[in-house]
């Protein structure tokens, strides 16, 4: 049910950005609304193409993405600290645990 109303919405955004598009209105109120209904609807549906991916993303890593970006926006220099370290949390991660193993042939 949510990627319906996730689609639902980015095709709402992307209708509105483009009725603006059209009818031009010469205020920066518009125009702003309009560019932000072409990024969040562009966002929206790259979302509702990905649901199944994202679903599989653990609970304490999306806790943590909004504080991050949050933080590397404020303090850009900080990303040559924390790519290595999230390099590193990428590479060193548990692999799926349900997955069978190879089992040796004994010879």
């Amino acid at each position: 049910m949510r990627r319906h109303a996730i689609g639902i919405i980015a095709l709402v955004l992307l209708a509105v950005a483009v009725v603006l598009w059209l009818w031009p209105n010469e205020g920066n109120t518009m125009l702003g609304l309009e560019a932000a209904c072409w990024r969040v609807g562009a966002l929206m549906s790259m979302l509702w193409v990905a649901y199944t991916d994202v679903q599989r993303i653990p609970a304490w890593l999306l806790g943590i993405i909004p504080p991050l970006i949050v933080l590397l926006a404020w303090r850009p220099r900080l990303f040559l600290i924390v790519a290595p370290i999230i390099l590193a949390i990428a590479v060193i991660r548990p692999r799926n645990p349900h997955s069978p193993r190879k089992k040796s042939k004994s010879v």
